[in-house]
């Protein structure tokens, strides 16, 4: 595994922000970029509201303990746990209501996340209809994606952009990705049911590829941090084994300029089977 500094990085300044041709270079080349700082903290702030909120209509609802306007994120995760356990499935619930929270779509077209993902892409982006902040309950895996591609999942043009941005301090203790850099030049790999030391619904990548990556990188994230990688680059989290709830903002930009994306009147065409796997049940 590569150490962590080998991730190509942007240190984000105050105002302005442009990628530099080496930047341009190593993001074609290696499929992810990494922005520190992308975000001031207090951005975030909104999503933490929104999560809040809904967690206190949700613990009236199910007639638990309210606890009104305890948004730090450890709050959240505590609360998030202790309603799950007492209401199972609120935390479904909640995931889906973020879908539509107004603090998603607006951080979805900050000016600067735009500025860099318009050097990325093409001046011309949509966003992928789903707003989603991811949810990794400690030591969980059923809802955990072993080694996939973002593309098996969503398709649209391969050089559709993941944003990844954690709501907190996220490293290989509770949960941060793992890339292979590089493999996004080569053709979608095939998704199938893979035993990658876990159980969980998603399909995965076949394991004798994935122990043929050559340029494997882990990845540590502060507060603010955005990761932004192409649909095909392979990637895995880490199974979280702190005792909080990892809380990470997942959007999706497509570029209206790709010519087979344009040709198809930028319609997705239905993709079956992976959203047969992604509604299983743990049994």
């Amino acid at each position: 595994m590569l150490p962590i500094n080998q991730l190509c990085t942007l240190n984000c300044p105050t105002e302005g922000i442009q990628l530099s041709d080496q930047h341009l270079s190593q993001y074609a080349d290696d499929g992810v970029l990494l922005v520190k700082n992308l975000f001031d903290p207090e951005e975030l702030l909104p999503i933490r509201n929104d999560l809040a909120g809904r967690l206190s209509l949700l613990e009236r609802h199910f007639g638990c303990d309210v606890s009104e306007d305890a948004n730090e994120i450890t709050q959240i995760s505590d609360r998030l746990m202790r309603l799950e356990t007492q209401a199972p499935g609120a935390q479904s619930i909640l995931y889906d209501s973020m879908n539509a929270a107004p603090s998603l779509h607006a951080m979805g077209t900050n000016l600067k996340l735009m500025s860099v993902l318009e050097q990325l892409l093409s001046p011309e982006i949509s966003i992928h209809d789903r707003y989603i902040i991811l949810m990794s309950m400690p030591h969980a895996e059923w809802h955990l994606a072993s080694w996939h591609q973002d593309w098996y999942y969503n398709e649209g043009p391969h050089s559709t952009i993941t944003l990844y941005a954690p709501l907190q301090k996220t490293d290989h203790h509770n949960g941060s990705l793992t890339f292979a850099l590089g493999e996004h030049q080569k053709a979608p790999i095939p998704h199938d049911e893979h035993d990658h030391g876990i159980t969980t619904k998603w399909h995965s990548l076949p394991t004798d590829v994935v122990h043929d990556f050559e340029r494997v990188v882990p990845t540590a994230l502060e507060v603010g941090d955005v990761l932004l990688f192409h649909s095909l680059v392979p990637h895995t989290p880490c199974k979280n084994e702190s005792n909080y709830v990892r809380f990470v903002l997942n959007l999706r930009y497509r570029d209206l300029r790709d010519p087979q994306f344009l040709k198809d009147g930028w319609r997705i065409k239905e993709i079956t089977r992976a959203r047969q796997a992604m509604q299983r049940t743990a049994s």
